[in-house]
């Protein structure tokens, strides 16, 4: 099978001007893993020669455990186990690697629908350290938190959460470091936020761009779609659907925006993405010419 399946052309500004032409690659991301192992939300640091992903496959500390795989020779190696700094034997899930790929924060739960714990772990002589809470007040006990992610400078994480508060069952926040404090988290508002759930997000290099799924009336056949909002003079900019360049009718969730501002991962169920059908949950990678 051909390890690219679409190439999208776009956009055209200038009929027969390549220059002004957008262009879109839609991609599997071939890691060595069976489907079964289920591998969800990828994140990668900015040289992208790494990949850190949750998955329950065999050989792990518990439930769900973090892995990790190396870019060699055009191919990413046979995933290894981030090792028990992050793992434990419970749930570990939805690492995201901050650009040197030197910290990763992690999600830590006995029970993901009940409530889940923000650690964040440091890579120190080849071996991530024990994971350490982030604690109050991003983190209380009995919430559930998703998707947690630093900003490219580390003085800002973002996060979905379903504390009291917010506009519906999980939506997205913000809370600023100052020295090792983290302040009040502030809720991202109702321009992003429904009465739905928002629970996880990706960033953009500059901080002024956030996808996130989200089920809404525009959704694809219903389903749970990718979403875009830009920053503009400090406000967050109406919420628009990705359309079906990116999305499917199936369930489109845990993206990440690589960091060389073209490229998204996301997993899909719709195997084949923009010409498949339902089947199991793969991650995959849009490559955009005009960056996200």
């Amino acid at each position: 099978m051909r390890n690219w399946l679409a190439i999208l052309v776009f956009g055209l500004l200038a009929a027969g001007s390549p220059a002004n032409s957008e262009s879109l690659t839609v991609s599997k991301v071939d890691l060595p893993v069976d489907p079964a192992d289920k591998p969800f939300c990828v994140s990668l640091p900015e040289d992208g020669k790494l990949i850190a992903f949750q998955s329950a496959r065999a050989g792990g500390y518990g439930r769900l455990d973090i892995w990790l795989a190396r870019f060699e020779n055009g191919r990413w190696s046979e995933p290894y186990n981030a090792g028990p700094g992050i793992n434990t034997d419970i749930h570990e899930a939805d690492a995201k690697f901050s650009p040197d790929g030197a910290t990763m924060v992690v999600l830590r739960s006995a029970d993901l629908r009940k409530s889940t714990q923000i650690y964040i772990s440091h890579l120190l002589d080849g071996k991530w350290t024990e994971a350490e809470p982030i604690g109050l007040p991003v983190s209380p006990p009995d919430t559930i938190e998703y998707g947690a992610l630093l900003s490219r400078d580390g003085k800002r994480l973002y996060f979905g959460s379903n504390r009291e508060g917010g506009h519906g069952g999980m939506d997205l926040y913000f809370s600023d470091r100052t020295g090792d404090k983290w302040s009040q988290p502030v809720n991202l508002g109702p321009v992003i936020n429904t009465k739905e759930n928002e629970a996880d997000l990706a960033l953009s290099r500059d901080g002024n761009t956030i996808i996130f799924p989200s089920k809404r009336a525009d959704s694809i056949a219903g389903s749970t779609d990718l979403y875009v909002t830009r920053s503009a003079n400090g406000a967050w900019l109406p919420v628009e659907n990705l359309g079906p360049r990116v999305n499917t009718p199936g369930t489109d969730t845990c993206p990440w925006l690589g960091y060389d501002g073209h490229t998204l991962y996301l997993n899909t169920d719709w195997d084949g993405l923009l010409q498949g059908k339902k089947g199991p949950s793969l991650v995959w990678k849009i490559h955009y010419s005009k960056g996200f």
